[in-house]
């Protein structure tokens, strides 16, 4: 007994399925390959989007911010070389971040310096002074609120070698959602 021939349109449609299923394959294939040469999550969404191609993986939601600010002022601490020992980090209403440095400022000698870092202003060096005082700004880094940790550490150096000058109250640098400040943060993290 031999097989009863199939029609023309059920042979054309199985071509079709698998000349699509080769096609997605393909298509995958280059995603994977463009994907690994994205510089962040932005760049790669940004490079698929633009050639049409499918996202190959789920973008891996970014840490919460708690931990992103944890890691990323461990690494700014060990760009300066000083002790974790002396770092804290909150995120409420506001997320901060307190780095004690070793050194001290010849303006005012007998008081500690202190790096801080709020999701409003970005990293400010300052003299630590009575909790009911407000601190003594010595310098503020700027627009960029998630900088390398190396440019971090440069502007601390800067700013106690005395290439930085006072700047009372530092006025607000452009902000980020939190989950954008998590996703740089990670990108600066170490290990």
């Amino acid at each position: 007994m031999s097989a009863a021939p199939r029609p023309a349109s059920t042979g054309f449609a199985e071509a079709r399925a698998h000349a699509s299923r080769v096609e997605f394959g393909q298509q995958v294939r280059a995603a994977r390959t463009v994907a690994c040469h994205a510089t962040d999550p932005q760049d790669r969404h940004d490079l698929l989007a633009m050639l049409g191609l499918p996202n190959p993986e789920p973008t891996p939601e970014p840490p919460p911010l708690s931990q992103a600010l944890s890691s990323y002022v461990h690494a700014v601490a060990a760009a300066l070389g000083v002790s974790t020992d002396g770092a804290l980090c909150e995120v409420t209403d506001t997320a901060t971040a307190y780095l004690a440095l070793t050194r001290r400022w010849p303006g005012l000698p007998g008081h500690d310096l202190m790096l801080t870092w709020t999701e409003r202003h970005g990293w400010l060096v300052a003299v630590e002074t009575d909790p009911a005082e407000t601190p003594v700004v010595i310098a503020s880094l700027g627009a960029d609120l998630t900088p390398a940790p190396a440019l971090v550490a440069r502007f601390v150096t800067d700013a106690l070698a005395g290439g930085a000058t006072a700047v009372g109250s530092p006025g607000p640098v452009a902000g980020a959602d939190r989950r954008g400040l998590a996703e740089r943060m990670a990108a600066h993290s170490v290990g």
